[in-house]
């Protein structure tokens, strides 16, 4: 039998305000750590609680008060310019959108909006409509650069190290852009690209040169153009779209896991599950890979690598449990938060059901757990934000945006993990003619000679 609409709001209400009572019994400065795990219980989803909580001896999360980190002004203004446009189709694609949050939900947007067309539980396209704002939420504006990123690959539930790659990555939005107005939105007038990615992997030898390059277009009839140059085949081949969901590079990320979720919003069937105060890390205050190698935060070290990294700066800093995941000696903010599960209607997908936590202000995901197609606990993906009034690399003044400064994956089946750092990542602008010459197939067979 359905539930009125009013019954599942005052049930959510409920267990908000349940929530809200018991982390503030966990006051701002308080140290969580295997003596006083149980104060973890409520601020950290229980799903997650047996992997990362019970057990883990070298517990160790500051608890710190929620601060404040609105968007950029311009993505508000959007947010108000364009609100009440954006509608969703009867396949569930988005249309009439411009730029903005597309249903205001944050609480900066339902005030900017002065309250015109908040989104709301009762909406029967609640969870999907939610999932669009995600999509679209603020990242910068022109996107996300890592000029160094490094990988490990880890086995035995983090106690063996076999291998750390690095490289570099960058994806660039086209269109929706909120930080070209208000001449344009469009990186090009006549784009149909929503956004282009690029990742180049420059050690270890095994792997040095692969490379992929990712089209995903604004269109909802056309599917991602997605190439990757395999070194030992000397050749760029296109990979199907099936093959997001399929191992990258041999590890538990899958390339529609970068970000926590990257992939096709309509293509999956989604379910709001509430609101609720949860820790997360929205602005670390540690000091991590590659920012400690000297010149990489710099203007010139915002563009590209200086040079590649010891072992001893990416154990800068310690990571776990798993030796991956960010509940060793981060800082964590108390945040209002959604639970957003996302079921893919794909046929053969590896997961039945992704859980994945989002920050309500800024759409910023935590931490998410994904179960296999039986139904049991598969993968644990978690993420951790510097905001960017707060790095250390100039070019991200002004954008306020919590740029992603480590990922880490866990798999609880088999004890492997991998954590990805990349603390000096920026939103560097890159205009049209760099941006093409940037991301094309032709750069791939030149780069991999």
């Amino acid at each position: 039998m359905r539930r009125a609409p009013w019954v599942t709001a005052f049930a959510m209400s409920i267990a908000f305000l349940s929530a809200q009572i018991a982390s503030a019994e966990v006051a701002a400065g308080t140290k969580i750590t295997s003596a006083n795990a149980g104060d973890a219980r409520g601020l950290i989803p229980d799903e997650l609680i047996p992997y990362v909580v019970e057990g883990f001896p070298d517990l160790n999360m500051t608890v710190a008060d929620s601060g404040k980190y609105v968007p950029n002004e311009k993505y508000v203004k959007a947010t108000v310019d364009y609100a009440c446009q954006a509608k969703l189709d009867a396949k569930g694609f988005i249309t009439n959108y411009t730029a903005g949050q597309p249903f205001p939900y944050s609480e900066w947007a339902k005030e900017a909006t002065g309250h015109k067309c908040d989104l709301t539980p009762d909406d029967p396209q609640f969870a999907l409509k939610l999932a669009w704002n995600v999509n679209y939420r603020w990242q910068g504006g022109s996107g996300l650069n890592l000029p160094h990123w490094g990988f490990s690959n880890m086995r035995n539930q983090g106690k063996e190290v076999w291998r750390i790659a690095q490289g570099e990555y960058r994806r660039t939005y086209f269109s929706h852009r909120a930080d070209l107005l208000p001449a344009t939105t469009k990186l090009e007038a006549t784009t149909d690209v929503e956004w282009a990615e690029f990742f180049d992997v420059k050690t270890p030898f095994d792997l040095r040169g692969t490379m992929f390059l990712l089209y995903r277009y604004d269109v909802e009839s056309k599917e991602d153009d997605t190439w990757a140059y395999i070194p030992a085949l000397r050749r760029v081949r296109r990979i199907a779209a099936t093959q997001k969901s399929d191992s990258l590079l041999g590890t538990e990320f899958t390339l529609e896991d970068f970000y926590i979720f990257a992939g096709y919003v309509w293509d999956h069937q989604w379910e709001f599950k509430g609101e609720s105060t949860k820790l997360g890390v929205i602005n670390s205050k540690r000091t991590c890979f590659p920012s400690v190698i000297p010149g990489s935060t710099t203007d010139a070290g915002a563009v590209n690598m200086i040079r590649l990294g010891t072992d001893e700066e990416w154990f800068n800093c310690k990571f776990g449990p798993y030796n991956a995941l960010p509940f060793a000696g981060e800082t964590f903010e108390k945040r209002t938060a959604f639970q957003l599960d996302d079921i893919p209607k794909q046929k053969g997908h590896p997961y039945s059901r992704k859980m994945i936590w989002y920050d309500k202000e800024s759409m910023m995901p935590f931490y998410s757990i994904m179960y296999d197609r039986a139904g049991k606990p598969y993968r644990i993906i978690a993420s951790v934000f510097k905001w960017s009034e707060d790095s250390p690399v100039p070019v991200n003044k002004g954008r306020k945006v919590n740029n992603y400064s480590v990922i880490m994956v866990v798999n609880v089946q088999n004890g492997n993990s991998h954590t990805g750092q990349f603390d000096n990542a920026n939103a560097m602008e890159f205009d049209a003619a760099a941006s093409r010459k940037y991301y094309d197939t032709t750069r791939l067979k030149t780069l991999g000679r």
